[in-house]
């Protein structure tokens, strides 16, 4: 079984990450999604187990079918709850010779296009601090926010602001270690970042932080949680921080959705480039 690279394309354009799925054991797997091939009566099935506290969204693509009945003329998609099992496709064999082996492509993506986000939400200012920052650029941004990314954020501030959990949920993914940050097409996979899940299936991402992030993949975090600091890691051209909500990592539709974020004392703001926005309140604990 052949598997795809599988991007991690959080911040269009302005951070990005990848990672390759890795084959272990006759799975073929990437972050807590693996995919294996059994053998069954009547010929073969392709197995999914998701140990992700979100959807995930597998597709096989049968580049040849080998020795078994594909009757797909497209690839078989399917979603896989979270923390679950599922059979994705059951195939007959059709030849007896075994030395005729299908070429199967495998994707993972996290998360949903069907997931059914909680629109009503209301999200908190996803920075503390002492000051006022700028929404420099929002929904439908002319510079970055556009197309698969349009529902996207980038508040202007300084490095080494708080970084806060604006809801509730799962630290989902992390990447950190980076330490430089510029307009050279290398550091497009060079950004740190926080992607934390929420319990309504959709995920939050939190990019060009500063190295020395303060939580670990499967912490819980509440709203006004630290995370870590702002910087200027990555693909940028000074230091902000990018904030989007989406239903699915990298895929579509759904990269990411529009939201609605209120202040420190429950008003709405409206998320117009040039807002000053004041910050959040941070957690004790």
């Amino acid at each position: 079984m052949r598997a795809l690279v599988v991007c991690l394309w959080l911040l269009a354009g302005c951070a990005a990450t990848s990672r390759s799925p890795r084959t272990r054991d006759g799975l073929n797997c990437a972050w807590r999604v693996c995919i294996q091939m059994v053998n069954t009566p009547a010929g073969r099935a392709y197995r999914a187990e998701n140990g992700e506290p979100v959807p995930a969204t597998v597709t096989l693509t049968f580049v040849s079918p080998g020795n078994l009945r594909t009757g797909a003329d497209r690839p078989i998609e399917r979603v896989i709850p979270p923390r679950s099992s599922r059979i994705l496709v059951r195939l007959r064999t059709v030849l007896r010779d075994t030395s005729v082996q299908p070429d199967v492509s495998v994707s993972i993506d996290l998360g949903s296009s069907t997931t059914e986000a909680d629109d009503d939400h209301l999200y908190a200012v996803p920075f503390g601090g002492d000051s006022r920052r700028e929404l420099v650029q929002g929904f439908d941004g002319d510079v970055s926010h556009v197309e698969s990314m349009r529902y996207s954020l980038d508040f202007a501030m300084p490095e080494g602001t708080p970084i806060l959990a604006a809801r509730a949920g799962t630290v989902l993914y992390l990447q950190d270690g980076f330490t430089e940050g510029g307009t050279d097409p290398d550091l497009l996979e060079a950004a740190n970042l926080v992607v934390v899940a929420h319990s309504d299936g959709t995920m939050a991402s939190y990019g060009h932080l500063t190295e020395g992030i303060s939580v670990a993949v499967g912490d819980t975090v509440l709203v006004g949680d630290l995370l870590g600091v702002s910087g200027s890691t990555g693909f940028t051209g000074g230091p902000h921080l990018h904030f989007h909500v989406g239903k699915r990592m990298l895929g579509e539709p759904g990269r990411t959705i529009p939201i609605k974020i209120r202040d420190r004392n429950g008003r709405l703001l409206d998320l117009a480039k040039g807002l000053l926005v004041e910050p959040a309140r941070a957690n004790s604990r």
